[in-house]
């Protein structure tokens, strides 16, 4: 311990006591900080998960789909109609898409989709595109129901001219653009069911021309 002049040896020994209480002061709050992050690291981590309880549903929530081929330029008398009949219920979903299957692996991808109709969880729906805009039309759930298009061609070009949808009989969806109800390229449908009632669970989809009839159980 070195004094300099003008220092007393007394006050060079209070000069260095406060320095090193200074240091320890220093080490105890790092160390009391230490203790008290790994206290706390540890009632974090020893919390119980926490696992939400999820509600049962009625049905088991599968998926029933089959893809159909057919010629969509085989147009009868300037038209080209097509049903969907399936039942309704706040909890299911029955859709038939129509496209075109151009990578030729027999699915109808959704990508390919150009057209999708059918009922969803409650209401019947018109969607151009898998990620297009969606029509939807309320009609309310019940048993064996039908949705039915009818799409007028022109004669020359077999643009589509004109559509008319019905549910059951009554007219649905109007104000539709016809464009979105007929491709001549469209080769290939895809009926899909989702959340059905069991083997008992009827789907069926006609198209014509060509008097095609599709039944899904």
């Amino acid at each position: 311990m070195r004094i300099l002049k003008g220092e007393s040896l007394a006050s060079k020994r209070k000069s260095c006591y406060n320095t090193l209480r200074l240091k320890w002061k220093a080490t105890d709050m790092k160390t009391t900080f230490s203790i008290l992050c790994c206290a706390a690291a540890t009632v974090v981590f020893a919390l119980p998960p926490v696992r939400p309880v999820l509600p049962t549903v009625a049905h088991d929530d599968t998926e029933t789909a089959t893809n159909v081929s057919f010629a969509a330029w085989q147009d009868c008398a300037g038209k080209f109609n097509f049903s969907l009949t399936c039942r309704t219920t706040p909890t299911n979903n029955v859709q038939v898409s129509f496209g075109t299957d151009a990578d030729g692996d027999g699915v109808l991808s959704l990508a390919e989709s150009d057209l999708v109709v059918g009922w969803d969880c409650g209401a019947w729906f018109v969607q151009e595109g898998f990620d297009g805009g969606r029509v939807e039309s309320s009609e309310g759930s019940g048993d064996l129901r039908t949705l039915a298009f009818t799409v007028g061609l022109n004669a020359r070009t077999s643009s589509p001219v004109s559509v008319m949808a019905t549910v059951d009989g009554a007219s649905a969806f109007t104000g539709l653009a016809p464009s979105m109800f007929y491709r001549r390229s469209w080769n290939m449908m895809r009926l899909t069911g989702r959340g059905l009632g069991g083997s008992s669970e009827l789907l069926e989809v006609r198209v014509v021309p060509g008097s095609l009839s599709v039944f899904l159980r």
